[in-house]
C-alpha cells in the first residue's frame, strides 16, 4: 500500500516488500546513513532490522499508534529495540522532501488517540501545529498490503478483500474459491495454510467428492489418564545485539538434544478437553 503523501516518487523511497525482496535476492539497495521506516507490523520491524544489517547508521521507525497497539509480535519489537532501532510512536508522515530528485528529509506529524474505531483501537488523530522534519537518506513504507483486484470479476468487501461463502470459501464466481490474506487481510502463514485445507475440502466436494473429514474419537477417563507436570518453555538463547546487527546470521541459537527432548515432552493440551459428561474428548489433531 502507498503512503499517499507527496514525495513518494523520489529516489530512495521503497515499499517494505520491495526492499526485503531485493535484499533476499542479493541485490544492492543504497540506503545511506539514516533510514526512516513507516509502519508497525512485522514487515516494518523486519525492514528496520534488515536496514541496520545493511549498514545504516540510524534506523527510525515511525508508527501512528502506541507501542501496545503495534500489530508486530512482541518479541520482534523487543529484539528491534535491543538492536538500536529508534521507535517514534504517535507519529505519521505527511510529506517526503527531496534534493535533486532524491530523499533528503521526511516531514512528520504528531498524533493523539481519538475515538475507538471498528478494530477496537483508538483512531489516531493529527495534532495541529505539531509537524517536524527529520533528515533521512531513504524511506521504507511498510503500512500493509491489499490484493490486486484489477479485472478480477469477483465481488469484494469494503476493505478490498474478496467476498467468500464462510462455510465453503466459494467466491461470487461459481467454482472459484479463495482464502488467506486476500480474504482476511494480512494474517499469519498458518491461517493461510488452514484456508488451503478448507478450500481443498470444498473443491473436492464441488468436483463430486465426499469432502473427506477425519472422524472424531472419544475416550473415557477409565481408559485414558492425564498426567500433569508443569514445565516451563525452553528459554531461547540468542546472539547478542552487537553480534547480530553485523550480519544475517541466525539470531536464535539451537538447543541441545536434552532440551529438544524436554520441549517435545511438553503437552500444550491442544488435543484434549473435558466433555460435559465427564469423559475426555479427543479432538481432531
Amino acid at each position: 500500500m502507498k503512503l499517499g503523501i507527496p514525495g513518494e516518487e523520489l529516489t530512495g523511497v521503497f515499499s517494505g516488500v520491495e526492499f526485503l525482496r531485493k535484499v533476499n535476492l542479493g541485490l544492492e539497495v543504497p540506503l545511506g546513513e539514516r533510514v526512516a521506516v513507516i509502519g508497525g507490523g512485522n514487515a516494518a520491524i523486519d525492514a528496520a532490522r534488515t536496514a541496520l544489517r545493511k549498514g545504516a547508521g540510524e534506523v527510525h521507525l515511525f508508527y501512528r499508534r502506541s507501542r501496545e497497539e503495534m500489530p508486530a509480535q512482541k518479541e520482534e519489537i523487543e529484539d528491534a529495540l535491543a538492536e538500536g532501532i529508534r521507535f517514534h510512536h504517535y507519529t505519521a508522515p505527511v510529506e517526503i522532501l527531496g534534493d535533486n530528485g532524491k530523499v533528503d528529509k521526511i516531514r512528520i506529524q504528531r498524533m493523539r488517540a481519538g475515538e475507538f474505531d471498528r478494530s477496537g483501537r483508538r483512531k489516531p488523530v493529527p495534532i495541529e501545529g505539531s509537524e517536524f522534519t527529520v533528515k533521512v537518506d531513504s524511506v521504507i513504507a511498510a503500512i500493509g498490503q491489499q490484493p490486486d483486484l484489477n479485472n478480477i470479476g469477483i465481488e469484494v468487501n469494503k476493505n478490498m478483500t474478496l467476498q467468500v461463502n464462510k462455510d465453503t470459501l466459494e467466491t461470487s464466481l461459481t467454482g472459484v474459491f479463495a482464502g488467506g490474506d486476500c480474504v482476511t487481510g494480512p494474517a499469519t502463514v498458518i491461517e493461510a495454510i488452514d484456508f488451503g485445507r478448507r478450500a481443498a475440502l470444498s473443491i473436492d466436494k464441488f468436483l463430486g467428492g465426499e469432502m473427506y473429514r477425519r472422524k472424531r474419537t472419544y475416550v473415557r477417563k477409565t481408559e485414558y489418564e492425564i498426567y500433569e507436570q508443569p514445565m516451563e518453555r525452553y528459554a531461547v538463547q540468542k546472539l547478542s545485539p552487537d553480534e547480530r546487527t553485523k550480519s544475517f546470521a541466525e539470531v536464535e541459537r539451537g538447543m541441545s538434544e536434552e532440551m529438544a527432548y524436554k520441549e517435545a515432552c511438553r503437552c500444550l493440551r491442544c488435543d484434549v478437553k473435558e466433555s460435559q459428561e465427564g469423559g475426555v474428548k479427543n479432538a481432531e489433531s
